[in-house]
């Protein structure tokens, strides 16, 4: 898109920009488009006229009467990144942009993350309408240069993956399981797509439906165990527990549950020490559709060291703090670049947050005809999958992860 300063059309030119703060010198013409919404502009502090919208819908998407407001939501449903704080533009820098590289059902797309030694980013379709009634025993490869995608199917097949990491070579899924296996956590081999499942219960009691993973730099791992599966109809069983979280011991796989939440666990990431976890809540997403008063927050805890000559991370949570609820639906997929900084995909766009404060400061938009689901960090780039295909994130200023794959 080419970068918007002023609106023009139905209500003529500069009509909506008043309620914008000025862009940046720099940031005025830009390969990508841009808009700041700031609430040190009075005019948008207090806008004009009757507006509404609901917490799953993006700011462009409220319906309002004055012509003013109509033609800023016009124009943020045309931007690329919408600036919530001057901290964004210090983020992404001027040269981004944003490029849907192939397009798909609009269907929830999930679990990406890059394979190992190549230039492929695997991920899946998951649930109703796509396969047999939900049921897939695919995965896909998309090739990062040529945009190619292939199909793939592991040995033996793998069914409902829902997350992904890549660690030590080898990538490590969960899933939702299916109408004839519950749940589990398994290790792919991706030169010869051997799978290995590693967990399937917690002493005999299975799993509900796992949604996402993370990995820390000790090889253990973080599974968020959800309601996700049976809503969408997945798995025939009701899940046998509340929504969890569960840390699992690289060495031994032995699990425990170290959050619990009458809400539903998504995703999961680290920050970079390993002191921090963080955690959206998506209870706002049920079985009998959105429900706006339903949990939605993104929380961060820190892990409880123990004393005296034990210096090792234990697996209890503390200091629980709520960051921030999304300006719009629910935080899906998380991922925390190398200097800390939260990613999260909702709604239109991904959000980028600051770990400390919470304030979100900023979007980047996929676009109203998309919803970004999860994202894959790469050097100075973000790929994003979710609804109606796959984005890609170029030329951001930060690096996210210290070396490009």
């Amino acid at each position: 898109m080419a970068s918007l300063v002023l609106v023009s059309g139905l209500f003529g030119v500069g009509i909506g920009a008043q309620l914008l703060k000025t862009l940046p010198d720099d940031f005025r013409h830009t390969p990508g488009s841009w808009a700041w919404l700031s609430y040190d502009v009075p005019s948008y502090a207090t806008l004009p006229g009757q507006f509404n919208r609901s917490v799953f819908e993006a700011p462009g998407e409220a319906v309002a009467t004055d012509p003013e407001v109509v033609a800023l939501n016009r124009q943020l449903n045309e931007t690329d990144f919408v600036a919530y704080d001057d901290r964004f533009f210090d983020f992404v820098g001027p040269d981004a942009t944003v490029e849907k590289v192939i397009t798909l059902a609009h269907q929830t797309h999930e679990a990406p993350c890059w394979v190992p030694g190549t230039k492929d980013i695997f991920f899946v379709e998951w649930g109703p309408p796509g396969g047999d009634n939900g049921v897939h025993n695919y995965q896909y490869l998309l090739n990062t240069e040529t945009h190619k995608l292939r199909n793939v199917t592991t040995d033996p097949p793998t069914v409902n993956v829902h997350g992904c990491v890549a660690y030590d070579g080898a990538l490590y899924v969960v899933t939702d399981g299916g109408p004839s296996e519950s749940a589990y956590f398994a290790k792919i081999d991706p030169k010869t797509w051997k799978r290995t499942t590693l967990l399937n219960h917690y002493y005999e009691q299975p799993f509900g439906s796992f949604n996402d993973l993370e990995v820390d730099n000790d090889g253990n791992f973080y599974l968020t165990d959800s309601r996700s599966g049976y809503f969408r109809n997945i798995i025939p069983f009701t899940p046998p527990t509340n929504p969890s979280t569960y840390f699992v011991d690289g060495k031994t796989f032995r699990p425990k549950a170290i959050q619990i939440t009458t809400g539903n666990a998504n995703g999961v990431s680290l920050s970079p020490d390993g002191k921090t976890i963080y955690l959206p809540n998506t209870g706002v997403s049920g079985g009998d559709g959105k429900d706006p008063y339903g949990e939605r927050g993104l929380w961060a805890y820190d892990f409880a060291t123990s004393g005296g000559l034990r210096k090792a991370k234990v697996p209890v949570l503390t200091n629980a703090r709520l960051l921030t609820n999304p300006i719009a639906n629910f935080y899906d997929g998380i991922r925390v670049s190398k200097d800390g900084w939260i990613i999260a995909g909702a709604n239109d766009g991904v959000d980028v947050i600051d770990p400390v404060d919470g304030y979100i400061l900023g979007s980047i938009r996929v676009g109203g005809d998309g919803e970004a689901v999860s994202i894959v960090l790469n050097g100075h780039d973000i790929w994003i999958v979710g609804r109606g295909g796959v984005w890609h994130v170029s030329n951001i200023r930060t690096a996210l992860t210290d070396s490009k794959k």
